[in-house]
């Protein structure tokens, strides 16, 4: 029998005062739970951060300042590739890109936003969400910290073990702040068809994970980054969405890279 899920997006716009949209098919807040602080660099993750006055953030207020929204990865000198729904309405010159570090608050590099991209098929919590981002100047891969993931056409199935990463909230309720160390947790991908099973309306452009453990999945914060093979260094997903609460059982969808591959090779040329 399916069942009808509450879903939301994965990056963390309300924090800023930003609105967001919820609706009980999809939406699109992810971030990681019953995961694990990294303990090695993933040179081709990034935070997408944006500038936001210190009188939005948290109960107390803060500084003004860049702050974490979503992740990102890194797939040329110039390029990130995003969820189209963690820049769109955003203006370029509230967004920057940290990169080369696995804490929030030290280490890495900043860099400059020129541009960004949304692909022209983009529905909100429907399809094509994904974007390219540019930079202003070129990522600095002398630093070992700083590198690229590889994607292609590949279609990659279910059973594949997978890992995600990200600084989003840790716990299946969004409170309190993102964590400082990125986190990392294994998942394996499902099927379409057992996505679909399991309530969510998935399309071919989309991948599936879900996780045999309980509070194990992305959550608010997520949105965006890479969905990887490790040992191949590979791009499956780019985090979308997945239920209001995090975690609790039901599938997390990304937008499927490789469905993908001829668009961003045809608009991130350096």
């Amino acid at each position: 029998m399916k069942f009808i899920v509450v879903i939301i997006s994965f990056c963390l716009w309300e924090a800023f005062g930003d609105e967001y949209s919820t609706e009980e098919t999809k939406n699109s807040e992810q971030r990681i739970v019953g995961g694990k602080a990294a303990e090695e660099p993933y040179p081709y993750q990034i935070s997408l951060q944006v500038f936001v006055k210190g009188n939005k953030v948290g109960p107390f207020g803060q500084d003004d300042g860049f702050r974490h929204n979503c992740g990102g990865s890194i797939i040329n000198d110039y390029y990130v590739v995003t969820a189209a729904h963690c820049v769109e309405d955003w203006e370029v010159e509230r967004l920057e890109i940290l990169a080369g570090t696995n804490k929030l608050d030290t280490g890495g590099e900043r860099y400059k936003v020129d541009n960004y991209l949304i692909h022209p098929d983009y529905v909100e919590l429907n399809t094509s969400d994904i974007a390219l981002i540019r930079t202003t100047e070129p990522f600095n891969f002398s630093n070992p910290n700083i590198g690229t993931i590889d994607y292609n056409d590949e279609y990659i199935d279910g059973g594949v073990e997978c890992v995600l990463t990200g600084w989003g909230y840790t716990t299946p309720i969004r409170f309190g702040d993102p964590p400082n160390d990125l986190q990392e947790v294994y998942v394996p991908t499902i099927t379409n068809d057992q996505c679909r099973d399991e309530g969510m309306s998935v399309n071919p452009t989309e991948i599936c994970t879900k996780s045999e453990k309980l509070f194990t999945g992305a959550c608010g914060g997520d949105s965006g980054g890479p969905l990887a093979i490790k040992d191949r260094n590979l791009l499956v997903g780019i985090v979308s969405y997945g239920t209001i609460i995090c975690a609790m059982g039901a599938p997390d969808v990304f937008t499927r890279a490789s469905a993908f591959k001829d668009w961003i090779d045809e608009n991130s040329q350096a």
